[in-house]
């Protein structure tokens, strides 16, 4: 049975939803309700259920030689809801825009590094115990416009 998702921007009634899937989420969830608002935060809806989100922001606008760049500060999926698709088609929503994107990753996060991958990105370097609890080491990726 395939999903009917919805993507739509976040607002303020989907904070308590955003926290309860951070918390599921991360080991160490940093990001408080209003957190999520004051970037482009994206809700992957089914029904009546907020079951992931991706919060990014514009780093810098570009020139007329260069494109914008973009980075994801935040994707997450509700457990239930995990492995069909969602990060997927948050990503892909996220990669219509005509930037470069940077992000960075638990290198411990198989899946969501090879999510990443399969979307085009590519590892360009490493951030040395960059998260706590536990510390580990960030992939940093970027994909091309």
């Amino acid at each position: 049975m395939a999903l009917t998702v919805r993507l739509r921007p976040a607002t303020p009634a989907d904070a308590a939803a955003l926290a309860a899937i951070e918390l599921e989420s991360f080991p160490d969830p940093s990001w408080t309700d209003d957190d999520f608002l004051r970037y482009d935060c994206i809700v992957a809806e089914i029904g009546t259920i907020v079951g992931g989100f991706l919060v990014s922001r514009e780093i810098s606008s570009g020139t007329a030689d260069t494109p914008p760049e973009r980075e994801i500060l935040n994707l997450a999926i509700k457990p239930e809801f995990r492995r069909l698709g969602l990060a997927a088609t948050l990503l892909a929503n996220e990669l219509k825009r005509a930037a470069n994107i940077f992000l960075e990753v638990r290198e411990s996060n198989v899946a969501a590094v090879q999510l990443y991958k399969n979307a085009g990105f590519i590892e360009i370097s490493r951030r040395r115990d960059y998260y706590d609890n536990p510390v580990e080491s960030a992939i940093v990726m970027r994909t091309k416009w």
